[in-house]
């Protein structure tokens, strides 16, 4: 019996404590989930961004060894090597998109939390 004094004595204090209302305790999640919502979608929107600036760039350079092989400027080995370079530095520039969004996702939250 003397846990159950004890524990129902920790809830009513507890609860006094919190003065909060049941609507204040969802308004509070709703709030807060509708920060973490928009701080996913903006994190998303900056990955598809940074994808397609990444899939510009890569095409503009494969374009641009293409042209040079066909207008003569340089032969099949050196298209090779620029369409490898090209190539890595696409893949690299897409690593790197995961880390910039959960980075944009934390500052993003963070920011929503301070101002709050």
């Amino acid at each position: 019996m003397a846990s159950n004094r004890s524990n129902l004595k920790s809830r009513s204090t507890a609860q006094t404590a919190s003065a909060e209302t049941p609507r204040d305790a969802l308004t509070a999640v709703a709030r807060h989930g509708a920060r973490i919502q928009i701080a996913a979608l903006t994190a998303a929107g900056k990955a598809v961004t940074g994808w397609a600036h990444a899939a510009d760039r890569f095409a503009q350079a494969v374009g641009d060894e293409l042209l040079r092989r066909v207008d003569g400027e340089t032969d099949s080995r050196a298209l090779i090597v620029g369409v490898a370079s090209a190539t890595n530095a696409h893949l690299h520039e897409l690593a790197a998109l995961p880390g910039a969004a959960a980075n944009h996702f934390g500052t993003r939250l963070t920011r929503a939390s301070i101002d709050s």
